[in-house]
């Protein structure tokens, strides 16, 4: 790809940010699709910190404006989560219209409906309306958030484009039954990580020898103290958060992932765990319902439940024939809908045929 040919500007988080958006993005990239569409990455945010954020930001814009003013800009399209993320993202999107460059609107976050009802006034509504529906396309998880979405804004155009995710060719033979409970994300109680606590002396009166890891940063020491306060410390691990080769070993001692969240949009954890043929104990949030199948390879308790929660991880634990009947529906329906060449073939086709004019396709 020639470096003077027009750019696909992205923006989002750092890469060396943790979350589930970067996660999304590093997998684009890590696959080659950066150089495929010659994409420039620009960071809007990388650290907490008015002061980072700022200097960030201001270097975003920047970086962006000058790429317009020179004509190199082809197309937009920038990753949102709610709140600050919106309004950074919303701003590109302003200056992408000025200069009547097109746009993706890429929505990440499981609250963001709620956020843009709930949170913003009458004139923070129409801001979002309006970034929303003059985006060339806003592209939403799973069918139920497009249908959210598209409450929001009527007019927008709207598609599904699911979350990619490294797959092997099989999953390995069945791992030695060890009752290990892995969590993977932000330690918060919006993240039900005070349920999953409250869960635990239910499942190790029924499944002693079960032990328990919450792999992510946050409350710790908040997590901590609660499993002391209910005596199940001695069976919970708290590693901090994981990536890579650490992240990769949790997954391959796993029996069952547990995600008890109040908000998601479609969590990297259950897609990764569904790809190793892990099942997946998981609150029906978000496009958790769509990915999961709730009997199939996986199992689905309303957020807030600890004792519904205990009792599906009990049952996976100890149904044996069951977990291995989950396991394989859940890596075969991982492959089937949310391997890296089925959604960045689905992205391929919607920067083609849906966002770039004819005279730009040319160029790539």
């Amino acid at each position: 790809m020639s470096k003077s040919a027009p750019t696909i500007v992205m923006v989002g988080t750092a890469l060396d940010a943790p979350g589930g958006m970067t996660s999304v993005i590093k997998t684009y990239r890590d696959c080659g699709f950066f150089e495929q569409w010659n994409i420039t990455y620009l960071s809007s945010y990388q650290h907490p910190g008015w002061l980072m954020q700022c200097r960030v930001m201001a270097r975003a814009l920047a970086q962006f404006l000058l790429l317009l003013l020179r004509g190199k800009v082809a197309l937009l399209h920038v990753h949102s989560a709610s709140r600050g993320s919106f309004w950074r993202k919303s701003l590109f999107c302003a200056m992408a219209r000025v200069f009547g460059v097109p746009y993706i609107f890429h929505v990440h976050s499981g609250d963001f409906p709620l956020f843009i009802r709930e949170e913003c006034g009458v004139l923070a509504q129409a801001w979002a309306n309006y970034t929303l529906r003059r985006a060339q396309c806003v592209v939403a998880l799973t069918a139920s958030w497009r249908a959210a979405l598209q409450a929001l804004s009527p007019t927008a155009c709207i598609t599904v484009l699911g979350n990619p995710v490294a797959t092997p060719q099989h999953i390995g033979a069945r791992r030695e039954h060890t009752s290990h409970v892995l969590f993977l994300g932000r330690l918060h109680s919006s993240k039900g990580v005070f349920d999953l606590v409250h869960a635990m002396p239910q499942v190790l009166a029924k499944v002693p020898q079960a032990t328990f890891t919450l792999a992510g940063d946050g409350d710790l020491a908040g997590v901590a103290s609660l499993a002391q306060t209910l005596g199940v410390e001695h069976a919970l691990n708290l590693p901090g958060w994981v990536e890579g080769a650490a992240k990769d070993a949790l997954l391959a001692t796993a029996d069952v992932l547990v995600l008890p969240s109040y908000f998601e949009g479609l969590p990297i954890c259950v897609l990764e765990a569904m790809a190793h043929g892990i099942p997946v104990v998981s609150t029906a949030i978000g496009g958790v319902p769509e990915a999961l199948e709730h009997g199939a390879s996986g199992a689905l308790v309303a957020p807030g439940d600890s004792a519904a929660l205990a009792a599906a991880l009990i049952d996976t634990l100890l149904d044996r024939e069951g977990s291995e009947h989950k396991r394989q529906r859940a890596f075969a329906r991982v492959r089937e809908h949310y391997s890296t060449s089925a959604i960045l073939g689905a992205l391929t086709e919607l920067y083609r045929g849906k966002i770039l004019s004819t005279s730009i396709q040319r160029i790539f």
